[in-house]
């Protein structure tokens, strides 16, 4: 009878503690919102060197025209479209180029391995006649992307040999 009993009440115990709702534990949430002023802050944690402030620097050979988020069709990654156009009077070969991103919680975006911090690179080979305007979109960059921040042209090689880089002291903060 006793292990009857005990077996009765032992049951009823475990039952009642069931549908008790548990406590859940929250992680501490971070609530440092982009801004402008602490953009400085963000590009500092990033592990990669801030180019630029601004999209277009005044004498930049290559003027970014528009920039474009695209909902990828195939995965949950997104796809980024930037048009640009050669203000030069050069023939152009190679672009390099970088562009910062920020999540929907107003966050530096991940990466399409879930690490980049917000920035992100990229390469356009091709010549680029006087006055052209082209695009060029990357795939998969970013897995939370929602808004871009900035794109910044950085490295230009023009068809001659000759090359222009950014500089970084007469960019605008």
């Amino acid at each position: 009878m006793k292990k009857i009993l005990l077996l009765f009440f032992s049951s009823i115990f475990l039952f009642s503690k069931c549908n008790q709702p548990k406590k859940e534990k929250k992680a501490p949430i971070k609530s440092e919102k982009y801004s402008k002023e602490n953009e400085s802050k963000i590009d500092t944690l990033s592990t990669k060197k801030n180019i630029s402030k601004t999209a277009n620097s005044e004498d930049s050979p290559i003027k970014i025209v528009k920039a474009t988020l695209i909902d990828n069709s195939y995965s949950h990654h997104k796809d980024i479209k930037i048009v640009y156009k050669n203000s030069s009077k050069k023939l152009i070969k190679a672009i390099k180029l970088k562009w910062f991103c920020i999540n929907a919680f107003e966050e530096p975006a991940s990466g399409n391995y879930f690490y980049g911090e917000g920035n992100f690179n990229g390469n356009i080979t091709g010549l680029i006649k006087s006055g052209e305007t082209k695009s060029k979109t990357w795939e998969d960059f970013s897995t939370d992307a929602d808004k871009i921040i900035k794109v910044t042209v950085y490295y230009i090689v023009y068809n001659d040999g000759t090359k222009w880089e950014l500089n970084e002291e007469k960019t605008p903060i």
